[in-house]
Protein backbone atom coordinates (compact mmCIF):
# COMPACT_ATOMS: atom_id res chain seq x y z
CA UNK A 1 0.00 0.00 0.00
CA UNK A 2 1.20 3.52 -0.90
CA UNK A 3 -0.10 7.19 0.36
CA UNK A 4 -0.08 10.00 -2.43
CA UNK A 5 -0.67 13.39 -1.08
CA UNK A 6 -1.12 16.81 -3.33
CA UNK A 7 -1.67 20.28 -2.14
CA UNK A 8 -2.91 23.49 -3.26
CA UNK A 9 -3.11 27.24 -2.01
CA UNK A 10 -4.68 29.19 -4.22
CA UNK A 11 -5.85 33.37 -4.28
CA UNK A 12 -9.46 33.72 -5.44
CA UNK A 13 -8.81 36.83 -6.74
CA UNK A 14 -6.61 34.86 -9.46
CA UNK A 15 -10.00 33.29 -10.39
CA UNK A 16 -12.10 36.50 -10.11
CA UNK A 17 -9.55 38.09 -12.89
CA UNK A 18 -9.94 35.01 -15.07
CA UNK A 19 -13.35 34.82 -14.97
CA UNK A 20 -13.89 38.10 -15.33
CA UNK A 21 -12.34 37.88 -18.64
CA UNK A 22 -13.00 34.71 -20.53
CA UNK A 23 -16.32 33.96 -18.37
CA UNK A 24 -17.86 30.64 -19.50
CA UNK A 25 -15.34 29.91 -22.13
CA UNK A 26 -12.83 29.34 -18.76
CA UNK A 27 -15.51 27.14 -17.14
CA UNK A 28 -16.14 24.74 -20.66
CA UNK A 29 -12.33 24.43 -21.17
CA UNK A 30 -11.35 23.39 -17.32
CA UNK A 31 -14.63 21.74 -15.71
CA UNK A 32 -17.24 19.21 -16.51
CA UNK A 33 -20.73 19.70 -17.80
CA UNK A 34 -21.20 18.57 -14.31
CA UNK A 35 -19.13 20.53 -12.43
CA UNK A 36 -20.29 23.82 -14.33
CA UNK A 37 -23.82 22.51 -12.83
CA UNK A 38 -22.74 22.62 -9.02
CA UNK A 39 -21.05 25.59 -9.57
CA UNK A 40 -24.20 27.89 -10.73
CA UNK A 41 -26.03 26.00 -8.12
CA UNK A 42 -24.02 28.70 -6.10
CA UNK A 43 -24.30 32.75 -5.15
CA UNK A 44 -20.68 32.66 -4.26
CA UNK A 45 -19.63 31.39 -8.08
CA UNK A 46 -16.06 32.75 -7.85
CA UNK A 47 -15.30 30.76 -4.87
CA UNK A 48 -16.92 27.60 -5.86
CA UNK A 49 -14.97 27.55 -8.96
CA UNK A 50 -11.65 28.35 -7.16
CA UNK A 51 -12.34 25.65 -4.62
CA UNK A 52 -12.90 22.95 -7.75
CA UNK A 53 -10.19 24.31 -9.27
CA UNK A 54 -7.58 24.15 -6.33
CA UNK A 55 -8.96 20.66 -6.24
CA UNK A 56 -8.08 19.60 -9.45
CA UNK A 57 -4.51 21.35 -9.24
CA UNK A 58 -3.86 18.84 -5.71
CA UNK A 59 -5.34 16.01 -7.32
CA UNK A 60 -2.40 16.31 -10.34
CA UNK A 61 -0.04 17.23 -7.89
CA UNK A 62 -1.18 13.71 -6.22
CA UNK A 63 -0.94 11.91 -9.61
CA UNK A 64 2.46 13.09 -9.65
CA UNK A 65 2.57 14.72 -13.10
CA UNK A 66 1.01 18.04 -12.58
CA UNK A 67 -0.74 19.02 -15.56
CA UNK A 68 1.44 16.86 -18.23
CA UNK A 69 1.83 13.73 -19.50
CA UNK A 70 -1.44 13.70 -21.17
CA UNK A 71 -3.31 14.74 -17.60
CA UNK A 72 -6.20 17.64 -18.90
CA UNK A 73 -8.52 19.56 -16.44
CA UNK A 74 -11.56 17.71 -17.71
CA UNK A 75 -9.35 14.03 -16.87
CA UNK A 76 -10.01 15.11 -13.24
CA UNK A 77 -13.46 15.85 -12.02
CA UNK A 78 -14.30 17.20 -8.27
CA UNK A 79 -18.06 17.01 -7.76
CA UNK A 80 -20.02 17.19 -4.55
CA UNK A 81 -22.43 14.90 -2.60
CA UNK A 82 -24.92 16.16 -1.33
CA UNK A 83 -23.93 17.06 2.04
CA UNK A 84 -21.16 18.96 0.47
CA UNK A 85 -18.16 16.96 0.78
CA UNK A 86 -16.43 16.66 -1.96
CA UNK A 87 -15.16 13.66 -3.99
CA UNK A 88 -12.68 13.21 -7.09
CA UNK A 89 -13.25 10.68 -9.90
CA UNK A 90 -10.41 10.14 -12.40
CA UNK A 91 -11.20 9.68 -16.36
CA UNK A 92 -8.60 9.57 -19.26
CA UNK A 93 -4.78 9.52 -18.64
CA UNK A 94 -5.56 10.29 -15.03
CA UNK A 95 -7.35 7.39 -14.37
CA UNK A 96 -3.99 5.04 -16.23
CA UNK A 97 -2.04 6.67 -14.24
CA UNK A 98 -3.65 5.78 -10.84
CA UNK A 99 -4.99 2.60 -11.16
CA UNK A 100 -5.94 0.42 -8.17
CA UNK A 101 -7.39 3.14 -5.95
CA UNK A 102 -8.38 1.71 -2.68
CA UNK A 103 -9.17 5.56 -1.00
CA UNK A 104 -9.54 9.27 -1.70
CA UNK A 105 -10.12 12.03 0.31
CA UNK A 106 -10.02 15.67 -0.92
CA UNK A 107 -9.94 18.47 2.30
CA UNK A 108 -10.84 21.90 1.05
CA UNK A 109 -10.70 25.45 2.88
CA UNK A 110 -11.16 29.06 2.19
CA UNK A 111 -10.54 31.95 4.36
CA UNK A 112 -9.31 35.94 3.60
CA UNK A 113 -9.51 35.22 -0.53
CA UNK A 114 -7.35 32.09 -0.46
CA UNK A 115 -7.98 28.47 -0.75
CA UNK A 116 -6.30 25.18 0.24
CA UNK A 117 -6.64 21.96 -0.64
CA UNK A 118 -5.23 19.16 0.72
CA UNK A 119 -6.10 15.21 -1.79
CA UNK A 120 -4.30 12.21 -0.42
CA UNK A 121 -5.25 8.92 -2.29
CA UNK A 122 -4.13 5.06 -0.68
CA UNK A 123 -3.56 3.02 -3.46
CA UNK A 124 -1.93 -0.54 -3.81
CA UNK A 125 2.04 -0.52 -4.39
Amino acid sequence: MKILQGIDLLKIERINKIYSKFGDRFLSRIFSSKEIEQIKEKSKYTNKIATKFSAKEATSKAIGTGFSGGVKFKDIEILNKENGKPFVTLHGKASQRLNDILSSSISISDEDGLVITIVTFIVKS
